[in-house]
């Protein structure tokens, strides 16, 4: 209990006032209620920029996933011409190992707020980036549905209520000299 108590603290800490909602250059009108109509760009790094993203993540004691995660909140950041921006990522929720084992969705979904500073150079944000998503990683326990039941969440049909774009690596297999 002690434990979900500090979790639902530090989340409300993170959604405490005014949230941001994203603004982002829009070909189509927003509709008025929210239809999942939309699309994914996949896309695949080449095996020099992969080793390049892998390397700045070692130097800098990070993850693939913290380096890519800052370079997408940086694109945000430009394109909507907005600082403080909320990103979503689904997190596995398994992390005590006697849940390996069984079977079931424990998927969670974390938001992670971020503000960029144009003063800091890469290697500065992506240090902040490492710090807040370590901290939310250690509290994802915590589920989406009580963090939006327990910060005050301006209702929109058009939108999610926290935020509007997804973040989330797929094959992140470190290259290789074999490839």
């Amino acid at each position: 209990q002690e434990r979900a108590k500090r979790q639902k603290e530090y989340w409300f800490e993170q959604f405490n006032g005014e949230l941001p909602v994203l603004n982002l250059p829009l070909d189509y009108i927003r509709p008025v209620i929210q239809s999942f109509e939309g699309t994914t760009i996949p896309f695949k790094l080449e095996i020099p920029q992969t080793r390049q993203l892998n390397r700045i993540a070692i130097e800098n004691n990070a993850t693939l996933f913290m380096v890519c995660f800052s370079l997408f909140h940086i694109l945000l950041s430009r394109l909507s011409r907005q600082d403080d921006i909320i990103i979503g990522t689904p997190v596995a929720g398994r992390r005590h190992p006697e849940l390996a084992n069984i079977i079931g969705m424990f998927i969670n979904t974390l938001a992670l707020r971020n503000v960029s500073d144009e003063s800091l150079t890469f290697i500065e944000f992506l240090n902040r980036i490492k710090t807040s998503t370590l901290n939310a990683f250690e509290k994802q326990e915590y589920p989406f549905e009580d963090i939006l039941d327990s910060v005050k969440v301006q209702r929109d049909t058009a939108r999610n209520p926290l935020f509007d774009v997804m973040f989330a690596l797929q094959n992140m297999e470190a290259a290789s000299d074999s490839d």
